[in-house]
């Protein structure tokens, strides 16, 4: 799930991939992503609204947890914990298979993010 990749080698899905966004209002929406693409874009492309800001993997305003299949995230900033508890960064995660994401809303669901982070190492949250 959601892996980081190995350092300078982006596993990507040769002919693209077919993604399931589940979103925080329940409702599904299927899109394929091209090679190379990310989430993000590939949902915005497809006139799926989605929660964003920066786009480089920095601001954390579009968190996900990646329910199946698998992204490549090498590019952003989640900590390994973060990324083996099935979160990604819809913005820069490029998806390795076919997958299921659930795309959380940026309040609430993401103190289950930063709680994962700071369980990592960086401290507890107060």
């Amino acid at each position: 799930r959601g892996g980081r990749g190995a350092p300078g080698a982006r596993r990507r899905c040769a002919r693209g991939a077919s993604v399931e966004l589940k979103m925080p209002d329940g409702s599904t929406h299927s899109v394929e992503v091209e090679e190379g693409q990310n989430v993000l874009d590939a949902a915005l492309d497809a006139g799926i609204e989605m929660p964003h800001d920066c786009k480089m993997g920095v601001c954390m305003t579009c968190p996900s947890r990646v329910l199946s299949g698998s992204v490549d995230q090498s590019a952003g900033m989640l900590d390994d914990t973060a990324i083996e508890a099935g979160f990604a960064l819809t913005c820069i995660a490029e998806p390795t298979t076919d997958c299921t994401i659930e795309v959380m809303e940026t309040e609430g669901d993401l103190n289950d993010l930063v709680d994962a982070m700071m369980e990592a190492g960086h401290g507890k949250r107060s």
